[in-house]
């Protein structure tokens, strides 16, 4: 091939163990705006034992120059993403790595997790969803000392450090510290608004513990903040959550749903937080609230076994992202043709508007255009987003703790 017709790369390194969280993670890298001349290749690596080495064997297999190491579970929904982050990488030889939210700063004990304060995402955790602002004021890119591993892009490659980190924590900041000893810069680009969606579980921090040690005794020139998080340890809350989640799943297979719902309540009392717990959480509270005001079950449980139900219910509430991210109709058709039939219910779909959507004001009035099923359900519908109008809630926000710590100085200080 001539020269002048060679074509880059940006390589998509993806970790994957979720095909149904793979394929969305792929569906928006597929729609974005490719500038001119180049490629993209989306490279997953399935079960892998490590992030590290996950990622050293997607990086060895490809000779792009860009390169995306991401969760599954980011979605990038900014069209723009590509131009955005090539232009700084051009204009910025230095810049070795891209991230999209970042600290200033590393506490010295190594809790790395509560210390961003620079950019956004939008989180989508099972329960809820909100804009996470770690640099309320930041008005432009920002260089960093660490980046957060949901998604991190690279101009310059460098081998990720499975001889020490052999799990899926402290690799990001292993990787943003490795750069910084080779001479480059970490940036976090100004984003008006987020321009990836993570739609993330809690973090389990079995492993935590272990690879923080690692951490700081390898880098302990970047780890120079004094104040710092103290590391709360969930060993324990992760082994009795998979067991109850399993419990739970056994009695769903069984159609005990009324049992199923009691366990769930158990959960709500602890008041700690389980990923696969929310999700099953909200499938009983589908399935009781369709039985109790439909007299019939829902959508969900004529998926048939538990692990049918929760894919049903993760591909439903990826569509209503694409709903609300101005995807076209096409793209969540089946969603559309699901509602308006009465296979979901309106109580159902409302449900996971409240749990799964940002902007619930702008999925409801697009929801109002549908043809609803018959005028009751129409008219709870009409009801229920009136009912949200004039509680005014608008988008949530919430702000990282380094970023509340530092508001709240700043704000003594103008005092």
């Amino acid at each position: 091939m001539p020269v002048e017709d060679r074509k880059d790369t940006i390589a998509f390194i993806i970790c994957v163990n979720n095909e149904l969280y793979f394929e969305e993670c792929k569906y928006y890298i597929e729609h974005l705006e490719v500038p001119a001349g180049y490629d993209i290749d989306v490279i997953g690596i399935w079960e892998a034992d490590s992030m590290c080495a996950a990622y050293n064997l997607g990086m060895r297999s490809s000779d792009a120059k860009y390169k995306v190491y991401m969760h599954q579970d980011v979605f990038i929904r900014d069209s723009r993403f590509l131009e955005k982050t090539l232009r700084i990488f051009k204009e910025h030889p230095e810049t070795g790595m891209i991230g999209m939210v970042g600290g200033i700063g590393i506490p010295e004990n190594g809790v790395v997790y509560s210390s961003w304060n620079v950019g956004k995402v939008d989180c989508r955790e099972p329960d809820l969803s909100y804009v996470l602002l770690c640099g309320p004021n930041q008005t432009k890119d920002q260089t960093v000392d660490a980046v957060d591993g949901l998604l991190m892009m690279t101009q310059y490659d460098l081998p990720w450090r499975e001889d020490l980190f052999s799990d899926f924590d402290f690799y990001d900041v292993s990787q943003a510290f490795e750069f910084r000893r080779a001479g480059y810069e970490i940036v976090v680009p100004y984003q008006e608004e987020p321009w990836v969606v993570h739609d993330c579980g809690f973090a389990k921090l079995t492993n935590y513990d272990r690879n923080r040690k690692i951490c700081m005794e390898e880098y302990p020139e970047f780890f120079n903040v004094p104040e710092g998080e103290e590391l709360f340890s969930s060993g324990e809350w992760d082994q009795l959550s998979s067991q109850l989640a399993a419990a739970i799943r056994r009695m769903i297979d069984q159609g005990q749903w009324d049992e199923a719902s009691q366990a769930i309540g158990i959960y709500h009392q602890s008041q700690m937080k389980s990923s696969e717990l929310e999700m099953l959480a909200i499938i009983c509270e589908i399935e009781q609230t369709d039985r109790r005001v439909s007299k019939r079950s829902s959508f969900l449980a004529q998926a048939g076994s538990c692990e049918a139900i929760c894919r049903t219910y993760l591909s439903v509430r990826f569509l209503l992202h694409r709903m609300e991210f101005d995807r076209p109709a096409q793209d969540y058709q089946e969603l559309i043709h699901a509602v308006e039939s009465g296979n979901i219910s309106v109580d159902a779909i409302l449900i996971l508007i409240l749990h799964g959507v940002l902007d619930k004001e702008k999925v409801l009035g697009q929801l109002e255009t549908w043809h609803m099923p018959d005028p009751m359900s129409a008219e709870r519908l009409r009801s229920f987003h009136r009912r949200m109008q004039k509680e005014n809630r608008g988008i949530p926000y919430s702000y990282s703790k380094r970023a509340k710590m530092e508001l709240e100085k700043y704000s003594k200080e103008e005092q």
